[in-house]
């Protein structure tokens, strides 16, 4: 199991006698709430869970554990591996002792049905209590709040850490589940497949050295997948559905940036370089040569943003030229304008990033490059977000 992070005190003798008590703890969420037990004694909230008895299993110290402590009975199928860690201090019972723990992380789903806790004489002497809380809130409140006397801070400060760890894990989980939902929604084809085999390319550099970007870390990839979003929003929003074709329009939003890698190193244009693989992928999952060539013209045409007033130009490259522009702009812009700033300068202030912000986010929003009124609108509205942060901050900095 990975180590989240280590806890070495260094209060003890490191010649006195070793204790060693494992403990598996659980970490349970729903309704973007985590379960824990709260001790109205000391006033903290702790994971539930506790030690592993010799010859135990973690997985079934961990079901036992959080039956008696929280009375809900956990889904064996669930339990997933999160990470451990390790502490080590002077033992609370015999300061010649050294206590050293490993605590074992994972999360786990319970039933809806809840039954009585079954506490130990010291559990129910804190009064331990199953609540569903906030992780931030309740890693906050054990940081900041006032604790009994007698309280084991240790404990304390490290399961704060890892709500903390845990609030982000969360997060993370979520916006993944809602990407795979609507990459699903897209349609019957195997586009997460796809989005799969464009990620394996871009994943030997994901930062292209581009303006500013190569001072932070910026993916490749996940500019795709926003690209994709946007594509996804024009098309929804077009009133000439009739005159395009869906499936190659998002094939070819996927594939767009599939190049950038072999172009950082053949120095050719990225969109050419990004057509044999888009080809080769196409090729070998069936798609007719006709159907794959004209995906690989929408790719390899896509960077030629000069074209896009031009007279009959296929509304289909058009779109996906229209979503790769929307990309890092308006709020998305902003944020990248304040990583770029404290990147180059450790020590800017905030009118640093607001000189930033003016001189390149609003300077080229300020102009909209679209074509279709769709677009146009979308952009507009990218431009006012930024007028009003812009003008808020100088409120906000200035005297």
């Amino acid at each position: 199991m990975k180590e989240l992070f280590s806890l070495d005190m260094k209060d003890y003798d490191p010649d006195g006698k070793v204790f060693s008590r494992p403990s598996a703890r659980a970490i349970v969420f729903k309704n973007d709430k985590v379960l824990l037990v709260y001790s109205k004694k000391y006033n903290y909230y702790k994971f539930p869970g506790g030690g592993i008895e010799n010859g135990e299993k973690p997985e079934d110290a961990l079901i036992r554990e959080i039956r008696e402590e929280t009375g809900y009975q956990i889904i064996a199928e669930s339990i997933e591996e999160y990470g451990k860690v390790p502490r080590k201090q002077k033992d609370t019972y015999d300061e010649n002792c050294i206590f050293e723990q490993e605590n074992f992380y994972f999360f786990c789903d319970v039933d809806d049905a809840k039954l009585n806790t079954q506490l130990d004489d010291y559990e129910a002497e804190e009064g331990f209590t199953p609540v569903w809380v906030d992780a931030m809130t309740a890693s906050r409140h054990n940081k900041y709040e006032y604790h009994e006397e007698g309280v084991d801070l240790v404990m304390v400060n490290r399961d704060a850490k890892v709500l903390d760890m845990v609030d982000l894990e969360i997060r993370k989980r979520e916006r993944t589940k809602r990407e795979k939902e609507s990459i699903a929604a897209l349609g019957n084809l195997d586009y997460q497949g796809m989005l799969d085999y464009v990620e394996n390319c871009l994943q030997e550099q994901s930062e292209y050295s581009h303006s500013g970007k190569s001072d932070i870390s910026y993916s490749r990839f996940d500019h795709t997948k926003r690209v994709l979003g946007w594509a996804k929003r024009l098309y929804d929003m077009s009133e000439n559905k009739d005159e395009l074709r869906y499936e190659d329009l998002i094939i070819a939003t996927i594939f767009h940036d599939v190049g950038r890698t072999a172009a950082v190193k053949s120095g050719e244009p990225h969109a050419k370089a990004g057509i044999p693989f888009t080809r080769s992928y196409l090729l070998e999952h069936g798609f007719d040569e006709a159907r794959t060539e004209y995906i690989c013209e929408l790719v390899g045409s896509h960077s030629d943003k000069h074209r896009m007033n031009e007279d009959n130009l296929d509304p289909n490259l058009l779109m996906l030229m229209e979503a790769d522009l929307m990309d890092d702009m308006g709020a998305l812009g902003i944020v990248m304008d304040c990583m770029i700033t404290q990147s180059r300068n450790p020590d800017a202030v905030f009118s640093d990033c607001l000189d930033h912000i003016m001189r390149f986010t609003k300077r080229i929003q300020m102009d909209n490059p679209m074509t279709t009124e769709n677009a146009k609108k979308l952009w507009d509205e990218k431009t006012r977000i930024v007028c009003e942060f812009t003008d808020a901050l100088k409120k906000d900095i200035e005297i």
